[in-house]
């Protein structure tokens, strides 16, 4: 009997194995085949930049990251947003591992990614291995600049135009570099204005306003003919305005906004007589004045540095017996004038005016103070569609050192492109800028970049060209095959997120090197990404909250690089390298 009792028992314990065996294979086999699926989700609160305080009913929306097969770029596709909760909460599920974007948004604060810094973010990354993530997530107040615009007389200025240009930071490897309007507004009856939603940071202020009594603000319009003469009381301008009061960008006031600063910041205009240019149209249309040449009258815009790009001017137009124009109502400044259906030679100038003596522009011949480049591309050649390009190279000519502005060959003269029935690429195109020292920036095609330039009739310094008076020849030398850099940021061996990830030329410290300092923010998991890298040297840097550091300096950053990842990126290279963050 009790054998018996002793082989059942045997069995019954080998019958219970073997079912938990079976279903230990069967949950490994479903998962295996996805029948039982991480669920994937993003937890957290979200708080005030300044105070931590939970911000109640944030709107919360998470994209997809996915790397794109035209050009390498990555296509974000959308989601769906979420509601935190009174006390800042949120809860957002999510169909899929991936890289995604998480944006937040909430009355009274600035639409921000999560770990914003400037143009850059971390991302949050979920797998099968991390399916969740809690977060705490910083959201920044609003910052605002408004203030109040008057006149010579104390009295307010109505219609002002306002422009914020966000101060880029300082650049290691050379000269700042140009700014980006980040607002805009016009001021009321009572001269009153206020740009708000903001984001912290460092920037500068213009205004750009009439005298309610000059002829051209009367009018309204911006070109009359024949009339009457101008009566000189009239004949008054307001220049372009930098805040607190110059008509200088260098001597600009630099305004810092932190989260939910209010600055004020008050104009009071002075008028000043109004710049006069006696334009000269090319031959063959100045014959009589018709009224086809009526309505061909000459276009006037401004090159505000900071601003872009030309912007339009209201001016008074007259034609006199001879054919010629007379337009007022300018200021000190960098003109383009150009005359629509006119002859396609000298039908457009560039003019730089500095007092309010009369100004003659002559379509005809080039103007002998205003230098004419002609921009040669060298290496352009063969660089066929299929190695990812699209549309032309566009080449632009910045002045970074007095902030006059960006000039670039626009239009089809601009866009020196391989395809079919295209200008042809190997075709010089010229552009008039004033005097001065230019940086070369290409734009267009991303796997193209800048190897050198030489010039005739004006000096070339890396990727710098100072450029004279009259004529002169720059030959841009490209190539073909930017190179890719992604790794992981580790700290104490552990992946560090929202780092700052620099990849540093070696030649930075060089006045002639053409190469640039890349940067990347880090991801929760401690990924970064770097795409479009010009070929070159450099050392890696990973910082754990570096944005806080001053990194711009170069003193500064020498501390870092001695302890970074030397590296060469061949063209065309894609290349993984881990790096070691540095503390702060």
């Amino acid at each position: 009997m009790r054998s018996g009792w002793v082989g059942l028992l045997s069995l019954f314990i080998a019958a219970a194995c073997a079912g938990v065996t079976s279903a230990q294979t069967q949950a490994k086999s479903e998962m295996k085949h996805g029948a039982v699926a991480p669920h994937y989700e993003i937890t957290g609160v979200v708080v005030s930049s300044i105070d931590e305080s939970p911000v109640s009913h944030c709107r919360l929306t998470p994209t997809l990251e996915e790397h794109g097969v035209i050009r390498g770029r990555r296509f974000p596709a959308s989601s769906d947003s979420f509601e935190a909760d009174e006390h800042g909460h949120f809860s957002i599920s999510l169909p899929s591992a991936g890289k995604w974007n998480l944006q937040a948004s909430a009355r009274g604060y600035v639409t921000q990614a999560y770990e914003e810094h400037g143009n850059f973010s971390t991302a949050v990354v979920l797998t099968a291995e991390v399916p969740s993530l809690d977060l705490r997530f910083k959201l920044s107040p609003e910052a605002s600049i408004k203030g109040i615009v008057l006149d010579e007389a104390g009295e307010p200025v109505r219609e002002a135009q306002m422009s914020l240009h966000l101060v880029p930071p300082l650049n290691p490897g050379g000269p700042q570099g140009a700014g980006s309007i980040r607002g805009t507004a016009r001021t009321d009856d009572r001269g009153m204005y206020e740009i708000a939603g903001l984001s912290p940071g460092e920037y500068r202020l213009t205004v750009q306003a009439h005298p309610w009594y000059a002829e051209a603000s009367q009018r309204g319009v911006v070109s009359t003919s024949q009339g009457p003469p101008l009566d000189p009381s009239l004949d008054y301008a307001y220049p372009l305005t930098w805040f607190p009061g110059s008509s200088d960008a260098a001597t600009a006031e630099t305004m810092v906004l932190h989260a939910g600063d209010t600055r004020r910041a008050d104009f009071n205009l002075v008028p000043v007589a109004s710049i006069h240019l006696r334009i000269v149209p090319p031959a063959g249309v100045a014959e009589t004045a018709t009224e086809r040449q009526r309505q061909a009258f000459p276009v006037v815009q401004q090159i505000a540095s900071g601003s872009g790009g030309p912007s339009f001017v209201p001016v008074t137009t007259r034609l006199d017996a001879q054919g010629q124009f007379d337009v007022s109502g300018l200021t000190p400044g960098i003109y383009q004038v150009r005359l629509p259906g006119a002859n396609p030679e000298g039908r457009s100038a560039m003019v730089e005016v500095t007092s309010s003596s009369v100004r003659t522009v002559d379509l005809n011949s080039p103007s002998r103070d205003i230098a004419r480049v002609t921009i040669h591309i060298d290496g352009y050649e063969g660089v066929g569609e299929e190695e990812g390009g699209r549309g032309g190279v566009r080449v632009n000519l910045i002045d970074t050192d007095t902030r006059r502005g960006t000039f670039s060959l626009g239009g089809d003269e601009g866009a020196l492109s391989g395809r079919r029935g295209q200008r042809d690429s190997t075709v010089d195109r010229s552009l008039e800028v004033p005097p001065g020292r230019y940086e070369v920036v290409l734009q267009g095609r991303p796997n193209l970049y800048l190897t050198g330039l030489n010039a005739k009739g004006a000096e070339a310094s890396g990727r710098y060209v100072t450029v004279p008076a009259g004529e002169s020849t720059v030959t841009v030398h490209v190539a073909n095959g930017r190179a890719n850099l992604s790794g992981v940021a580790t700290l104490a061996g552990k992946p560090v997120a929202g780092a700052m990830v620099l990849l540093v030329p070696i030649t930075i410290e060089d006045p002639d090197s053409i190469d640039f300092l890349r940067q990347d923010q880090t991801n929760t998991d401690g990924s970064f990404d770097l795409e479009n890298v010009i070929p070159g040297r450099y050392i890696l840097v990973a910082i754990d909250r570096g944005w806080q550091i001053n990194w711009g300096d170069r003193s500064t950053l020498r501390r870092y690089l001695s302890q970074g990842v030397p590296m060469e990126l061949k063209p065309s290279v894609t290349l993984k390298q881990n790096v070691p963050a540095q503390a702060p």
